[in-house]
Formats: C-alpha cells, structure tokens, sequence
C-alpha cells in the first residue's frame, strides 16, 4: 500500500508520459496548471527522470541531453510564449531562432525577452529582460517563436556581450542579407550609444565560414593584431591540388602566415574526415602543411577552440609566429 497523494500522483503519471510525449513531437517543454500534474513533474525530476531548465517546465533527461544549448532555449521558448502572450524573445534566443552561428555556451545565461515597461517580471539566473519602448514593433515569428527582428536582434546582442562573442552572430547576419542600412535604422530607433554595434558592423564579414572561425578573429581584433584575409586559396605548384586557407597575413617584409581553425570534428567527424582514421587525418593536414609552404606560406599556425576560447594561449602562438598587429 501507498500513501493516498502518492498513489493518486503515480496513477498521473501515464498523463504526465503523454504530455512529455506530446512536447517532444512539438520541440516544446512539458507544463501543466493542475497541481497534481505538477506535483507528478516534480517528484519525477527529483529522482532524476526529468530536467526542470526553467520554473515549471519540465523534459525527460534523455531526450533534453540529446539537444544543444541552443535547441534547449527555443523549446523553453515555445512553451514559455503560450504562457505568457506579450513576451518578445530577444538577445542570443532571437539569434538562435534566426539561426544566426554564435557560441551555445552563450545560453547558459538563460533567456531574453524584451519588455517596455518593468511591470511584475524581473530579471533572474534564468531570464534576462531588456526593457525597451515598442517592443512588439516590427517583431516576427520565427520557428515558432515571437522574436524581435534580425536587425534589431543584432543590436541587443552587439550591446550584451563581448565584441568577439557578437562578431559571430553579425558575420552569420551579414551572410543572410541583413544590411548595416537595416542595423543603422534600428540603432536611430534607440537611445542607447551604438559605438560598439558601428564597431561590429565596420568588422563583419560574410565569408566567414562558422561561428568558430568568427569568434577566433573576433579574439584576434580584440587582441591587436591585424586584420587577417579569410578563406584565400593556394595552388601547390607540385601537385597542382587547391586549398583554402582560413586567415591569412601578409608582413610588410614579405612573410605571408597563415592562420587554421582545428575542430575536433576535423578528426572525429566521419562527414568531415571521410572515415579516415585520426592517423591518416594527421597525416593529410601535414602534407596540407607542406603543400602551403611549396606554395610560399611562411609559417602556418593552427589553433583550437580552446585555444581561442581562452585567448591566451591563441595570442601567444600568433605572437611566436610573428603576425603582424595593429599599430
């Protein structure tokens, strides 16, 4: 036998499966309004069963730890839209509902919403808020999502974070067809100083291949140094095969270094590597190596995430391989 509000919980619990279920086939989170539902959700994510990643929202574990942190966000954001009808997503969650690149781990600082007046919501570990006239004005639905548009989505993300963090969604943006003429009328809209959004229109650039390239010359602009070509091609004048380079400097005194951005999935990832062992893998980038400097590069400097990431250890290997910086 069982205690009667235990017993009542348990037999919730195949409503409780099909609501999980049900969020799952619509990318959603699960909630309900019935206390004994809730109560249900909340034994279970006790013991492990469900994750809770926003207050009364709730997954199954095994299906959430599948997600990225950006498909985590616009699931809380679907759920969260229906529960509260004048929310605007805003900041890195319009970003990732516009499928601009950026870092997932930006979305560890929860969701981001705008408002135009304080009212009752505040911001917490789970929610930012940007209070700001009009919010409703030229917002779009996107995956779903009521989000504020791309140029206006830019300029909150260019005023919330990092200039290198932000360079990633603008380069992603710029590849879209967003115009700086678009960022320039939403940046007139504002009262807020656009020198760090004029910045970041000054440096994006469309050819950036991924987030990953775009965060790492984000660092390096911070850092000083120049401002490096992307994705120019090289012919071996032996084999006559092509590359592409990610970043490229030319010295004054002639030196020509170029910069390559190493993924893991660049050894891991069968798509990437052909199903090519990692020895083998190691062994194509060396003889890649080679072909680059047959073809006149000086030196070639290859770096990780990690790397740039912590900015450090990216600086001081572009400081040894001399890239020239900014005066």
């Amino acid at each position: 036998t069982c205690a009667l509000p235990i017993c009542r919980i348990m037999k919730a619990y195949p409503q409780i499966d099909r609501l999980l279920g049900q969020a799952e086939s619509a990318q959603r989170c699960a909630h309900s309004d019935k206390p004994l539902i809730r109560e249900g959700f909340y034994r279970r994510y006790l013991a492990g069963d469900l994750v809770k990643p926003y207050p009364g929202l709730f997954a199954r574990s095994a299906y959430w730890n599948r997600l990225n942190a950006a498909e985590q966000s616009l699931h809380a954001a679907r759920t969260l839209k229906d529960l509260h009808g004048n929310w605007i997503f805003a900041g890195i969650t319009a970003a990732a509902a516009h499928g601009f690149e950026h870092q997932w781990l930006l979305h560890h600082q929860g969701l981001t919403i705008t408002l135009p007046t304080r009212g009752s919501y505040r911001s917490h570990d789970k929610l930012n808020v940007i209070y700001s006239p009009f919010p409703k004005d030229n917002a779009v639905i996107v995956n779903g999502i009521p989000v504020t548009n791309p140029a206006r989505t830019l300029l909150d993300c260019g005023h919330m974070l990092e200039f290198r963090f932000a360079l990633p969604i603008f380069d992603s943006a710029a590849a879209e067809g967003v115009g700086n003429d678009q960022v320039l009328q939403e940046c007139v809209r504002t009262t807020r100083d656009c020198t760090t959004i004029f910045r970041l229109m000054q440096h994006a650039d469309s050819s950036s291949e991924n987030g990953g390239e775009s965060l790492a010359r984000g660092t390096m602009i911070e850092a000083g140094f120049s401002i490096p070509q992307l994705q120019i091609p090289f012919t071996d004048p032996t084999t006559g095969e092509r590359f592409r380079v990610d970043f490229l400097w030319r010295a004054d005194d002639g030196r020509i270094i170029v910069g390559e951005f190493d993924g893991t999935a660049k050894y891991v990832d069968p798509e990437m590597t052909g199903r090519k062992s990692i020895q083998e893998t190691v062994q194509t980038e060396r003889n890649r190596e080679q072909a680059l400097r047959r073809a006149g590069v000086t030196e070639a400097v290859r770096f990780t995430f990690d790397d740039v990431l912590q900015r450090n250890p990216l600086i001081a290997k572009l400081r040894r391989a001399g890239v020239p910086t900014v005066p």
